[in-house]
């Protein structure tokens, strides 16, 4: 049901006027401030590289006197197939050094030319014998030479690179050109402002902005290369397998030994039933003649479609929805084979439940009429029953969303006259959810039998590659297995092997198989700005949200500090691979407490906090996740 207000709006008064201006003109110099940063003053990098098989070329950079480290590297992944690399630096004037860092296999590798440009300094370029000359080699090159084909050279292990010392040389600014484009620039921001200024009431900016969004995740799962993102191999063997099944496979099946992976784990042994709805999906859209990697695809390029249209049609998906504005990697999980949009699109209906006080979660649990109550038992039940069934990093989620229902049903009016009533309808539509989950530990149980466990891990130590395997000596583990065993401690973790900056960098732009990053600055701007974005909201929120709103939102924050907890003790204890998807959770968590408290936001002020983080995520997934994709070649 629509909540659209169907009043006509009042003219706005001249202080409104003021602020709209104001608004307007600080975006139009923001885009500005975007465009000079990663356009005019940020060095982009052309390579012309021969490999032998896929693998990273990267270059480090340093300021004098410092060391190379992970936080200041650009990349991109050279295959056989392809000759040309371009991806962006840094501000080459504050470089002193930079390590070049060819191929990360052992063999065979020639560098044709390497030219670094920027705007206002004079290009570096390593084209000739002399020019290739000025690369010194620092590790693990057994062999070079320089030739009419460029710098050749044979590694000794996986990281062999060079070492190039420039001296960046000033060269005249255009500044008439560049001040034309910045006035382009904010000339376009501004009048798309001027013209789309009716879109900010209600809200209406949102399913537009996610519809662009739309377009862009289509494009990267057309174009992309099958398997060049995370673990997606392993979850297209699991979709594939339920194109012709319903149960669960036997464990000793060989015909799903496919579906596990390094670690020996299979994504069929998980509660998670994407797979099986992915894969009946794929069965209809192939009957299209739509190559397979893209058919699987488009399950979860569906599912946002479906979240662009619901937020067309009502105010409070909307709200729920800003969360999704935020972040590229959000948009980037429903672009490719995974189960994080599953979970996502799923939770951000049951948030668009909690906060519509139409929706049919509030017709059930107040009884409005019998077909409120059958509708309500049937699928609520249901999207309970697959919200139970998620990973289990979807926990803190459930939690609020009981602990919502519990605050509208206790310290509201809203069920004033039906608190009992509510609360017995609320226990047994989770009654049906949590049947649910029987039904699918039974399925299990069907085809395997009462103490399976056993056998599983058994088979999972069998056929996880040796340096994964339980029985494994631990020096002999992969080296990110186990860091408590090897005294690693957490303080370490912290400060040497950077783990909030890991997890942050991987929740906001981290794409492939998280190895095509954006620069330190664009890391920091993300970082500012989610800190003015959170200070706006909170603030608002503790200063006129009352005791239940700044109750929620204090709960919000104790379950997000909690996740974040338990995602640290788990890479300490088991294996230290941080990734913000871990962290998608919390996006449904945000929805729902800025539903709860929209009144007491100011929506200008959160459009203002809101737009640097839409314009830095849009930056990010067109030219960091787009731009260094691996991309399907076309015969």
């Amino acid at each position: 049901m629509s909540v659209e207000n169907n009043q006509i709006a009042e003219p706005d008064t001249v202080q409104q006027r003021i602020i709209k201006k104001v608004f307007t003109v600080f975006v139009s110099l923001l885009a500005c401030a975007l465009y000079f940063h990663f356009f005019v003053n940020t060095a982009s990098v052309e390579v012309e590289l021969t490999v032998a098989q896929k693998t990273h070329f990267k270059i480090y950079w340093a300021k004098e006197g410092q060391v190379y480290s992970e936080e200041n590297v650009a990349e991109a992944i050279a295959t056989p197939e392809r000759k040309h690399y371009s991806f962006f630096l840094t501000d080459i004037g504050k470089v002193a050094k930079l390590r070049i860092d060819t191929h990360e296999y052992t063999g065979e590798a020639t560098l044709k030319g390497l030219v670094i440009r920027q705007e206002g300094w004079a290009p570096i370029t390593l084209s000739t014998a002399d020019q290739l000359g000025r690369l010194v080699p620092l590790q693990q090159v057994a062999e070079s030479r320089i030739d009419y084909n460029g710098l050749w050279l044979k590694s000794s292990g996986n990281d062999s690179n060079f070492e190039l010392l420039i001296t960046p040389e000033k060269q005249r600014l255009d500044l008439g050109w560049l001040l034309l484009r910045l006035a382009a620039v904010a000339g376009m921001v501004y009048c798309v402002l001027h013209c789309a200024a009716p879109l900010a009431m209600n809200l209406r900016f949102v399913p537009v902005l996610l519809f662009g969004v739309w377009l862009l995740i289509i494009t990267m799962a057309g174009i992309s290369k099958e398997n060049s993102h995370p673990d997606e191999s392993a979850h297209l063997s699991a979709m594939a397998f339920y194109q012709d099944h319903w149960l669960p496979p036997p464990i000793d099946d060989p015909a799903i030994y496919n579906t596990f992976n390094a670690y020996g784990v299979s994504q069929l042994k998980t509660s998670d039933i994407s797979y099986l709805f992915a894969g009946k999906i794929h069965t209809f859209v192939q009957t299209f003649g739509i190559p397979e990697y893209l058919s699987f695809r488009l399950f979860n390029v569906c599912l946002f479609g479906l979240i662009v249209l619901y937020t067309i049609r009502n105010r409070y998906a909307r709200m729920v929805a800003l969360p999704f504005l935020v972040s590229s990697q959000i948009w980037y999980t429903f672009s490719y084979c995974g189960p994080d949009a599953f979970a996502l699109f799923f939770t951000f209906l049951a948030t668009c439940e909690v906060i519509n006080p139409n929706s049919l979660l509030h017709r059930y649990l107040k009884g409005d009429g019998w077909g409120a109550k059958l509708l309500g038992f049937v699928l609520l039940g249901v999207l309970l029953g697959i919200i139970f069934l998620l990973k289990a990093n979807f926990l803190p989620f459930i939690v609020f969303f009981y602990l919502v229902l519990a605050v509208k049903v206790f310290f509201t009016e809203e069920f004033f006259w039906d608190k009992k009533a509510a609360i017995f309808r609320l226990l047994l539509i989770t009654f049906v959810g949590l049947s649910i989950c029987g039904v699918k530990v039974g399925a299990d149980y069907l085809t395997n039998g009462f103490g399976s466990q056993g056998g599983i891990t058994q088979l999972q130590d069998n056929l996880a590659l040796p340096m994964y395997k339980s029985r494994t000596e631990l020096q002999e583990k992969h080296v990110t297995l186990s860091p408590k065993a090897r005294g690693v401690t957490l303080g370490q973790m912290l400060e040497t092997d950077h783990f909030f900056e890991q997890i942050f960098r991987s929740s906001f732009g981290r794409f492939g198989s998280l190895t095509i990053s954006a620069t330190q600055v664009y890391y920091d701007l993300v970082r500012w700005s989610g800190v003015l974005l959170l200070t706006i909201v909170f603030a608002a929120i503790f200063r006129g949200g009352g005791l239940a709103g700044s109750g929620l939102a204090l709960a919000a924050l104790g379950l997000s500090g909690a996740l974040l907890g338990a995602l640290l003790y788990h890479f300490w204890t088991m294996d230290f691979q941080p990734e913000g998807r871990d962290l998608l959770s919390l996006m449904p968590i945000f929805g729902i407490l800025y539903g709860w408290n929209h009144q007491a936001i100011n929506r200008r002020v959160l459009i203002f906090g809101l737009t640097p983080m839409f314009l830095l995520a849009m930056y990010g997934f067109i030219f960091v996740a787009l731009m260094h994709i691996p991309r399907v070649v076309v015969s």
